[in-house]
C-alpha cells in the first residue's frame, strides 16, 4: 500500500505544471503552458482573496492579473471569486498580481495593492499546497519600497 500512495505522489508532482508569470520559459515550455489550466487560476484566486482580506481597500474585488495570462483565465478568476472584476482602465483602484512563480507545491507571487493611505503597497505572498490540503498562503513580505506606477491593465487581452 505504502508503494503505491508513493508512486501516485511521484507521477501527480511530475505533472503537477511550473509556471511563471509572466512567462520566462523556453519556446517549448510555452507550448505546454496554458495559464487557464488548474492550479494556476485557483491559485491567482486564492492571491486575491487573502489580499482582499487582509489589506482591505476596496468592497468588489478588481483586479490584474500578469502579462501572459489569457482571457479564460480572467474568467475562471472571476467566477472562483464570485464575480470579482478584470481591471480594464486606468483608473480604477485595483489589485495588482504582478508575477507569479509557481513550482509543484509552493508559489510565490507579488502583488500591489492600495493601502489605506490612499497610496499602493507590494507584497511578496508564499503559497503552499498538498496532495490532500488546499493552496493557501503561508506568509506574507510586504515591502517598505514604495510603488510609484501601476501597470497597464492588460484585460482583454488576445487568447495565446
Amino acid at each position: 500500500m505504502n508503494y503505491f500512495v508513493l508512486v501516485l505522489s511521484i507521477v501527480f508532482v511530475g505533472c503537477t505544471p511550473v509556471a511563471t508569470y509572466p512567462p520566462i520559459e523556453n519556446d517549448t515550455a510555452l507550448t505546454f503552458s496554458d495559464s487557464s489550466n488548474e492550479p494556476i487560476p485557483t491559485v491567482f484566486a486564492e492571491i486575491l482573496q487573502y489580499a482582499h482580506e487582509h489589506y482591505g481597500g476596496m468592497d468588489t474585488i478588481v483586479f490584474r492579473l500578469p502579462d501572459g495570462v489569457t482571457n479564460e483565465t480572467y474568467r475562471l478568476v472571476s467566477e472562483k471569486l464570485g464575480g470579482a472584476i478584470p481591471l480594464s482602465s486606468k483608473d480604477g483602484v485595483a489589485y495588482y498580481i504582478t508575477e507569479l512563480r509557481k513550482r509543484p507545491f509552493h508559489a510565490e507571487a507579488d502583488i500591489v495593492f492600495p493601502s489605506s493611505t490612499g497610496r499602493y503597497e507590494q507584497a511578496t505572498l508564499y503559497l503552499s499546497s498538498t496532495l490532500l490540503e488546499p493552496w493557501r498562503v503561508l506568509r506574507e513580505r510586504v515591502w517598505l519600497v514604495p510603488v510609484s506606477t501601476l501597470p497597464d491593465p492588460n484585460y482583454p487581452i488576445g487568447d495565446k
